[in-house]
């Protein structure tokens, strides 16, 4: 007799179809940016009621909105909406940067590229926002190759195209090649956080990016000195006695030395793929051989031009971004390791976001009150306003030492109270790894959090270029870049020290905060002393945070104060120092 069975099964789960605050935000944020984009456009054929102003907010406001939508809905039907239309910004980019302009004008005089700044850098950036943000999303393997095809096609496309450019049009470097190189740059590292870079194309697609930054340090720095070197050739060893020169034969014999080194410990670091360590070491070695020739044979070449200031200079520190990128991304050594864990930690949290966001609200304040400074400085001197124009950029000159005030203690509190705070310290320090990798690596990931949160007031200068019309000399802001680079690496340092000293991020902070004040009113202790030495008055001034601002100010108007920049690095050096001696305490207590 047999007996049929049925099957029970459980109930399909059924959707509401009933809109939940994610999809209505999503709706609302699209509706808003397609009204800001329609208010843009209709103000370029005629004015209108509502300005391009508000259709600028509103379509940012609107995006903003979707990407909230993007990030919290992972429905399929909503992903795969997001990717193609990041595909359709890509899309949009490529139209604005080939698209004859100005779009709207009536006349002949249309050039190609018109539109490249602002919307070609801007729409690629946001296509890699939202592309990114849908590939978080997605798993079905097809669309997820696409994808990734997209970002490594494109990436290799800017960053190969920007350092090309550099080499064959310098003059496109300074402005649309760096932008090209930073957006590439992007595009490689959202590939590189959807694959594993440690092995098989994740490696490769790294170590190509880094073999790219080293071309690119190497012909940088090579045609900013390699034809001087050659021209001069054993000249340039010589004083004016003709007899060589002491100390310049051991400066020529210590670069060789160096580059040497160089190759060396590159060539031979297990840390770091073959195919890395063997270019930059070949590149290393053919720099060392360069030098040695020079020193010999005097070569038959044209008059040397200058290349070094803005065009080499600017091509040396993209290829640098592109190098330290690459290796952190790569290498499996200590620091490198650590440093990359401290970074992922940092934007896990949610105050890396909330200081990023506040300062760039901050410095879009200071930003429009210089451009009030600017209106009514041409009003008064009759349209002509003298170079630099950036002396008084009010985002790093006003505004810059106040916010440091509050930024270096933000990010540094965490540092090591926090490893305390979640007991995880105690581990970190039985590992295998000294302290001073745990310090240097804690350091280097605050350093460098501190750097990206001063970006939007150079991307601000994009505005100022589309609003003025003209452009105006962009080296001082490199300068200035370059002091807060320096002088942040004593406050951070400072930080670093008293984040060791608790578990307790506000007592952190405000140790941090109270020691850059102590710093500020070193500035008035020349008025209560009795002694009269210059040198007591020398040192306070150089460390008081005067000083700092007043390197920046010097930064913005074209100087570079070498002494002040060295030292903060001595500062940094000597607060990495204490940081050191307090971990090796613990360790022993």
């Amino acid at each position: 007799m047999s007996e049929s069975r049925s099957l029970e099964l459980a109930p399909s789960e059924v959707r509401s179809d009933e809109l939940g605050l994610t999809q209505f935000a999503g709706l609302t944020g699209g509706g808003i940016a397609v009204l800001g984009v329609i208010i843009v456009i209709a103000n370029q054929l005629s004015p209108r009621i509502l300005t391009s102003n508000y259709g600028y907010f509103f379509t940012a406001l609107g995006l903003a909105v979707m990407l909230y939508h993007a990030l919290r809905d992972s429905t399929i039907e909503v992903r795969r909406g997001y990717l193609y239309f990041s595909v359709g910004l890509l899309f949009l980019a490529v139209v604005a940067s080939v698209i004859p302009g100005p779009v709207f004008s009536s006349g002949s005089a249309k050039s190609a590229g018109y539109h490249f700044l602002p919307w070609t850098p801007l729409l690629g950036v946001l296509g890699l926002v939202f592309l990114s943000t849908a590939l978080r999303h997605e798993t079905n393997p097809k669309f997820l190759l696409y994808g990734l095809t997209i970002l490594t096609s494109v990436g290799t496309l800017l960053c190969l195209g920007s350092v090309v450019f550099a080499i064959f049009l310098p003059s496109t470097l300074l402005g649309p090649g760096i932008l090209l190189g930073l957006v590439g740059l992007g595009f490689f590292i959202a590939f590189l956080t959807h694959v594993d870079a440690s092995y098989g194309l994740g490696e490769l697609v790294a170590t190509l990016l880094g073999l790219l930054g080293a071309v690119a340090i190497v012909y940088a720095l090579g045609r900013s000195i390699f034809p001087q070197l050659l021209y001069d050739g054993p000249q340039g060893l010589k004083n004016a006695y003709q007899a060589y020169d002491t100390w310049l034969v051991a400066g020529r014999l210590g670069i060789i030395a160096a580059c040497g080194a160089l190759a060396y410990w590159i060539g031979t670091n297990r840390a770091l793929p073959p195919l890395l360590r063997i270019g930059v070491a070949i590149l290393a070695g053919c720099c060392a051989a360069v030098f040695i020739y020079a020193s010999f044979v005097t070569s038959a070449i044209a008059t040397p031009k200058p290349y070094l200031v803005p065009t080499g200079l600017l091509l040396a520190l993209l290829g640098a971004l592109f190098l330290t990128v690459s290796i952190g991304l790569v290498s499996d050594g200590q620091l490198v390791t650590l440093t990359r864990r401290e970074l992922g930690s940092t934007f896990h949290s949610p105050i890396a976001y909330f200081v990023l966001f506040g300062m760039t609200c901050v410095l879009l304040l200071g930003y429009w009150l210089f451009l009030g400074v600017l209106a009514e400085r041409v009003r008064r001197g009759g349209g002509f306003t003298p170079e630099p124009i950036l002396r008084d950029y009010l985002p790093i000159s006003y505004f810059g030492p106040i916010l440091a005030f509050i930024l270096v203690p933000l990010l540094t509190m965490r540092l090591f109270s926090d490893e305390k705070r979640t007991n995880t310290m105690e581990m970190l320090l039985t590992i295998p790894v000294n302290e001073w990798s745990i310090v240097l690596s804690k350091f280097f990931g605050c350093w460098v959090t501190y750097l990206l949160v001063w970006l939007p007031s150079g991307v601000y200068l994009l505005a100022l270029r589309m609003v003025g019309g003209e452009p105006f000399d962009y080296k001082p802001m490199l300068s200035a870049y370059g002091a807060i680079a320096v002088s942040g690496l004593g406050f951070i340092a400072m930080g670093t020290f008293f984040s060791s000293l608790t578990k307790n991020q506000i007592i952190a902070a405000m140790l941090t905060f109270g020691g850059m004040l102590l710093l500020y009113l070193l500035q008035f202790a020349d008025y209560f002393d009795t002694t009269g030495s210059p040198f007591l008055k020398q040192v306070i001034s150089g460390v008081s945070v005067a000083a700092y601002a007043r390197t920046w100010d010097q930064a913005l108007e074209g100087q570079l104060p070498v002494r002040d920049l060295l030292l903060y690095c001595s500062m940094a050096v000597f607060w990495l120092f204490l940081t050191t001696k307090v971990l090796e305490a613990r360790k022993w207590g």
